[in-house]
């Protein structure tokens, strides 16, 4: 080929890019597209054919690198250049205001009349930092503990509000801090899908966001339609283009003309009162917004000032998250269901006439039991008060018994509303539970929990697609599942089954039959036996025979399991109709893979032995994330707050957790205090 014909080629490539890049830049950033998407398709597949003729030619910042690479096997970790703290809260405007005196306190009066602060939205997202060299996006991580996090570049780049390239001057090194977050439109579009495929739902936009961020492949984080905010900007020292600008507010202007989105409802003040107003609009207009927030953040404008108040160990002294109130409404109690779960628990929920909170239409919410039902009181027609905690979950706190007219008792079933049997409760039980082991809610609900993520984790099996498969026969054991491939062509013939979601579901199946000892063990649904008395089990107890033939005593031997989940494994390894349960299951090809005990080596910590229980939403880590941090430094982590619990941890909207632990004289720890205490 003339090397004069190479040269319009390349030349050919960087202007396409060019061209790409600044529609992205007007589509995401500035909201303003000057182009249809028809358009901007043939230029993207122009580029790409380009670049498969000449991949010599191909540039690290192309668009096309937009679209996922190949799958990982695993995150790599990555050092932090500067720690990413987390923010102080301020849950009402008294702590809010203590914040305000301190900085006007600590403020040198010769140089600022008054404190100028930056008010922004807090997102309800993930907290990443992007590390751009020479203007060129080299790596994006996750905040980890703040010091070390994941490394997701390839994810990030599929984000489209993430530049690949600064637009304008730059410095050689910058770090940009942001927040990945799905919008609500899109969040809702993304669960219609996984309903409609049999997949579980995300609980709510932030677990969906950090859900797909942190996909091993990023073709699955390219298809999610993330976004990004950037909120904060570092460099080296003595940097010519970022030290001049001395103002949070104008530094975020910068990231703007760089190619971030920024918060444009963003703003700048010197008055206390408007401080106070800007957090007064979005708690009562957070629901226009189309994504989540959970507050604002005030920080500190003056970067200079910033500087000098400086850090504590963790958090800036500069700036503060001014939390929301939970959404709350009123409502009327028109009717109370009761559905069955796979133990056959009867649970009472809720529904009212609909309200809007956060955002959400709600017109159901839990009772939980009827000794919560007794708490609070509430008969139907009663008008009661919703919250919505934590922009997730709905529940009923009160009622209002100045507008109570007549109401109706609330009475336990006397018969399922399932099957029709006969209801129980067995001695000081609090619950209420149909006594037929055949009954269908229980079947379908102990099918569902077998396929269940933290069991053999089968995608493609959901609640609608296990019912229906119950009624038609497929489906009636455990064993069950592993036949439906000699059911492929019955499946094929019914309807919203296509040849290719068949397909995905029996290779999900014929995956799951190397299952992991505990998740075996958690997935037998046995009375009290959860994921943490499984990892126990699975840990003191192999191979399986072994458990088996464990008598009480020596299973209480193990720290964590107590006489009532003792009794309930002897009981159940001891009925013969388990047993034949359980030799169908591995006749039907599962095959345990028991833990490697060299590998899974626990270290000794402060926690060790201790029992420890984690509330609210922490920056460092998922629940899960803490689960096992506390498996690994030979804790046992609990979902529950009682007299045996050594710790709880109490991240960002603790809830009623916290006020048990309180009254129970549970040692509270923070985020930041349980990270030092396992170090």
């Amino acid at each position: 080929m003339p090397s004069i014909e190479k040269s319009e080629i390349k030349s050919r490539i960087d202007s396409l890019i060019k061209i790409i890049s600044e529609h992205d830049y007007n589509y995401y950033v500035l909201d303003n597209p000057i182009i249809e998407d028809y358009d901007y398709d043939l230029l993207l597949k122009e580029l790409e054919k380009l670049e498969e003729e000449h991949p010599e030619l191909k540039r690290k910042d192309s668009p096309t690198g937009r679209v996922g690479g190949r799958a990982l096997e695993k995150f790599e970790n990555f050092k932090h250049p500067f720690k990413m703290l987390s923010l102080s809260n301020a849950m009402k405007e008294d702590e809010f205001n203590e914040f305000y005196n301190r900085i006007v306190k600590e403020m040198d009066r010769d140089l600022f009349n008054a404190p100028v602060f930056t008010c922004e939205h807090k997102f309800d997202g993930l907290a990443i930092e992007l590390i751009y060299e020479d203007g060129i996006l080299g790596s994006a991580s996750t905040r980890g503990n703040g010091e070390i996090g994941e490394l997701i570049t390839p994810n990030a780049k599929t984000i489209r509000s993430i530049p690949l390239r600064l637009k304008g001057q730059y410095p050689r090194f910058l770090a940009v801090y942001g927040e990945v977050l799905m919008f609500k439109s899109d969040f809702e579009r993304l669960n219609l899908e996984r309903e409609e495929n049999g997949e579980a739902v995300f609980a709510n936009p932030r677990n969906a966001a950090a859900g797909s961020l942190r996909q091993l492949d990023p073709a699955i984080s390219s298809r999610r339609n993330l976004r990004f905010y950037a909120y904060g900007v570092r460099s080296y020292p003595s940097d010519r283009i970022l030290d001049p600008i001395d103002s949070h507010y104008e530094r975020l202007c910068y990231l703007r003309d760089a190619g971030f989105p920024v918060n444009e409802n963003m703003k700048r003040t010197g008055r206390l009162a408007d401080v106070i107003e800007y957090h007064r609009k979005w708690e009562e207009t957070r629901a226009s917004v189309p994504y989540d927030i959970d507050g604002v953040v005030i920080k500190i404008d003056s970067i200079d000032f910033q500087n000098r108040l400086g850090f504590d160990a963790r958090s800036p002294k500069w700036a503060i998250a001014w939390k929301f109130k939970p959404a709350m409404a009123s409502t009327v109690l028109r009717n109370v269901e009761f559905s069955v779960g796979r133990q056959g628990t009867i649970t009472p929920t809720a529904v009212f006439d609909t309200v809007t909170l956060a955002g959400a239409k709600i017109s159901r919410a839990t009772l939980h039991n009827f000794d919560e039902i007794d708490r609070l009181g509430i008969m139907i027609g009663d008008t009661i008060i919703v919250e919505r905690s934590g922009e997730v979950i709905p529940k009923v706190i009160s009622v209002d018994l100045s507008k109570r007219i007549t109401g109706k008792k609330i009475e336990p079933p006397q018969t399922c509303p399932a099957c029709s049997s006969r209801v129980v409760r067995y001695g000081a039980e609090v619950a209420f539970r149909c006594a037929n082991p055949e009954c269908p809610a229980q079947i379908t609900g102990k099918l569902r929990h077998f396929v269940s993520r933290n069991c053999y984790n089968i995608e493609g099996l959901g609640e609608e697609i296990i019912g229906r498969f119950f009624e038609l026969g497929f489906l009636k054991t455990y064993a069950d599942i592993f036949r439906l491939a000699g059911r492929r062509q019955a499946i094929l013939e019914l309807e919203r089954f296509g040849e290719k979601s068949v397909l995905k579901l029996l290779r999900s199946i014929e995956l799951s039959k190397n299952v992991e000892y505990w998740r075996f063990i958690n997935a037998l649904g046995i009375d009290y036996v959860g994921e943490e008395s499984s990892r126990l089990l699975a840990a003191h107890f192999y191979p399986l025979e072994v458990l088996m033939e464990a008598g009480e005593e020596d299973l209480m031997k193990v720290q964590g399991v107590g006489g009532i989940i003792a009794k309930s494994l002897s009981d159940y390894f001891k009925n013969h109709g388990n047993r034949v349960i359980i030799h169908e299951i591995i006749e039907s090809g599962v095959v345990i893979i028991y833990p490697d005990q060299d590998r899974e080596r626990i270290r000794e910590s402060a926690i060790t032995g201790k029992k420890v229980v984690f509330t609210g939403r922490a920056e460092s880590f998922t629940r899960e994330e803490f689960s096992a941090l506390v498996r690994q430094n030979g804790g046992i982590p609990s979902d529950s707050v009682s007299r045996s619990a050594d710790y709880l941890v109490a991240g960002e909207n603790p809830g009623s957790k916290l006020d048990r632990a309180r009254a129970l004289g549970v040692k509270i720890l923070d985020e930041n205090e349980f990270l030092e205490l396992l170090k």
